[in-house]
């Protein structure tokens, strides 16, 4: 009889790794005009804030949270893991 499949591990990510991945390859897909008048960002603001999403304010995360429907801890939780494994390279 075939064995079980190991448990996921403490590693598996249940949220994308990455502040961009939760924008461009979520649960939705926006234009990036979509983008722009849900965040209330300049596309240029919301490149900036995918090469340095530390630079996010919480008004940011709290719209970007509202957009993808997502709570607001979800999308801290994705950023700060971001922001710590860059600042660990």
């Amino acid at each position: 009889m075939p064995s079980s499949p190991p448990p996921p591990s403490a590693t598996t990510h249940r949220f994308p790794r990455r502040f961009s991945d939760l924008l461009r390859h979520g649960r939705y897909t926006f234009t990036e005009r979509e983008l722009m008048e849900h965040l209330r960002m300049t596309y240029r603001t919301i490149k900036q804030r995918e090469a340095d999403p530390s630079t996010l304010t919480v008004a940011e995360l709290l719209r970007v949270a509202d957009l993808l429907n997502e709570p607001v801890q979800n999308i801290i939780a994705v950023v700060l893991a971001e922001v710590q494994a860059s600042g660990a390279e």
